[in-house]
């Protein structure tokens, strides 16, 4: 049964999403991107994420009324996590409410006191004077006595004077890395922009930002085309050591992508690509290799030793990406074999090394990458949890986009929220473990994840899920979500035997690092203070249901449980924001303690024991929809 949903959007980040009657304010927020700061969970006692409904605000909670004045509340300031959407509304989100918003990426100490944008590349607009027989000093000295010392390769030195000349002595100087990459006719200082990038092994997204001021100009994402070569890095590692060629081949269906998508974003910007200075790029160790054209196959063969520990800076043209012809690309520095730039990122993103501890990120992915901060020291692990999560190796299995199912609810059927309000095609990895979660507290799904049917459900069984319990034509077990579209070609959605062993295999490696890095720093489940959770989509996951399928520890309170998004791509925009918060990362990078889970002790039983979803000590009561 498909519900009528309701449009929210958001300012000024003009996004819009719809969702189901009764979703919070804050859940719809972070479906449409935007990550609202949440510390104490979602539990409305720290005030933290306060936004303005533009119209029919409607009647305040309590704990709206302990947060705003009278004032505020009339012109229609409410908490996110306490407001249920009850019809169509526009939300304004102040940027003090945003979650790991550039400045505060970029604060080293006071969040409160925002640093100014400091990117790698500048550009300055200069008059100089021309040169006399009393004032003869050499064209790019008198330049350089204008904006300061640079170095300069001998194709500026040809360059400047003819500029200098047909222009009167005016231009711009672009500078990066305190190195002269163009001196520009006329004033262009305000045409300064770059692009980051979170490089996963399954999508990749892009980001354009304003260099002068930091703003963001665009977003795109697309499919990783690599894909194509295997769904994991161990197959592109393989693919890679194939053949001559193969390496490169990789390399360059990721780059086309990686141009397009540049494309796409100076189109709807209405910018051009040679104003674009500088890249970066934040992946896994395997995807950062590929990049840059690094055989990898190292990285499949004991110890799994990487190329390179630093992040590299290096002109953008060596890697074939489509900007200005003289601009850079950072790669982010990596940990170790498994845990790459992305989750350097996610730290730098997330500043956890200043939350207080013990604290564990864990970003969700084709592969999770996990890691625990604990009295100034970091462990960091990845799991093969492979493709279920991102819709890959699952039947009915889809990315989260249009018309794929992102939320599951039993409440007397079953009722489903759709990605643009289409009818559904497919169900991704949100929908994936609300529905797991659901089937697992209706006894649907027994705890060794064997799917029941006919007979072997439960008595007390409601008959709508009954009957959706059914065997396919071959006599193995299924479960209907959705009926086919009445109308269209698409087959009716549904989850099999093999899907739940797919989201078994993921959720049990996962949990599995978590309890040896918790083994390895001395520490319990109860000792966490808090769990980040990231990733495409991290912030889609509601906290009872990765807990009640055993991919989050189900012993910790959900209000210890965030939600921080992509923070590899965060992270990416920091360093090109910010030449200090590179060197952050590179700083972050090396405290880390790398553990290899696959020589590690006790990960092989821990794996095994993560395997069985986790028994609950009361049933389900239909009609609660959890967290």
């Amino acid at each position: 049964m498909m519900e009528t949903q309701l449009r929210v959007t958001f300012q000024p980040q003009g996004r819009s999403v719809f969702v189901l009657h009764g979703t919070t304010i804050l859940e719809a927020a972070a479906r449409a991107g935007v990550v609202i700061e949440t510390p104490c969970g979602g539990g409305g006692t720290c005030g933290k994420c306060r936004v303005k409904i533009l119209a029919n605000a409607g009647v305040p909670t309590p704990a709206d009324e302990h947060t705003f004045s009278g004032s505020e509340l009339r012109e229609g300031w409410r908490l996110a996590c306490q407001n249920p959407i009850k019809t169509e509304l526009t939300v304004f989100v102040p940027e003090t409410s945003l979650f790991g918003s550039e400045h505060q990426i970029l604060t080293t100490s006071d969040a409160a006191a925002p640093r100014d944008v400091r990117p790698g590349v500048r550009k300055t607009y200069v008059e100089l004077t021309p040169p006399t027989l009393e004032d003869d000093a050499p064209d790019l000295l008198r330049l350089e006595l204008k904006i300061g010392p640079f170095k300069a390769d001998l194709p500026l030195v040809r360059q400047v004077p003819i500029t200098l000349r047909a222009h009167a002595f005016k231009g711009t100087a672009v500078l990066a890395d305190h190195r002269l990459i163009d001196f520009e006719a006329g004033n262009t200082s305000d045409r300064c922009f770059g692009v980051a990038f979170d490089i996963g092994t399954t999508t990749m997204v892009g980001e354009l930002l304003n260099l002068c001021d930091g703003r963001e100009l665009g977003v795109v994402s697309r499919m990783n085309p690599q894909v194509s070569f295997g769904d994991d890095v161990l197959s592109r590692i393989k693919h890679a050591s194939t053949c001559a060629g193969c390496l490169d081949e990789m390399r360059l269906v990721a780059i086309r992508e990686i141009s397009g998508m540049i494309d796409a974003l100076c189109a709807g910007a209405k910018i051009v690509r040679e104003h674009v200075y500088e890249a970066v790029f934040a992946g896994n160790t395997t995807m950062s290799h590929i990049l840059c054209g690094v055989d990898p196959r190292q990285l499949g063969e004991m110890p799994f030793v990487p190329a390179h520990a630093r992040g590299l800076l290096v002109p953008a043209a060596e890697l074939g990406i489509p900007i200005h012809h003289r601009g850079l690309a950072y790669v982010f520095p990596v940990i170790g074999g498994f845990v790459g730039g992305d989750t350097v990122a996610g730290m730098l993103a997330t500043r956890l090394d200043q939350i207080p501890g013990p604290v564990l990120m864990v970003d969700i992915g084709t592969n999770g990458e996990i890691v625990l901060a604990h009295e100034d020291r970091f462990y960091a692990a990845s799991t093969a949890a492979g493709p279920a999560f991102e819709g890959a190796r699952i039947e009915c299995g889809m990315r989260g986009t249009h018309g794929a199912i992102e939320k599951v609810v039993f409440d007397g059927d079953v009722r489903v929220e759709v990605i643009g309000n289409a009818a559904p095609s497919g169900i991704c990895g949100s929908g994936l473990i609300d529905l797991v979660a659901e089937l697992l507290n209706h006894g649907i799904v027994t705890p060794e994840g064997q799917l029941l049917s006919g007979v072997e459900l439960p008595r007390a069984l409601a008959p709508a899920f009954a009957k959706r319990a059914q065997t396919d034509e071959d006599g193995e077990a299924q479960f209907v979500v959705t009926d086919a579209t009445p109308g269209r070609p698409a087959p009716p959605v549904r989850l099999t035997q093999r899907d739940i062993r797919e989201v078994q295999l993921g959720s049990g490696a996962i949990r599995a690092g978590i309890t040896v890095l918790l083994r390895k720093a001395g520490l319990a489940v109860s000792d966490l203070r808090t769990v980040l959770v990231a990733g495409g989509f991290g912030s889609f996951i509601r906290r009872s249901s990765a807990q009640r399928i055993g991919l989050l520890p189900p012993e910790i309170d959900h209000q210890r449980i965030r939600y921080v998004g992509n923070v590899s791509l965060a992270g990416a925009k920091a360093a090109l924001l910010s030449t200090e918060a590179r060197r952050q990362s590179e700083e972050l990078a090396r405290r880390v303690t790398h553990v290899d889970l696959s020589t590690a002790e006790g990960f092989h039983e821990a794996f095994a024991e993560a395997m069985l979803f986790p028994l609950v000590e009361e049933r389900h009561t239909p009609g609660r929809t959890g967290v």
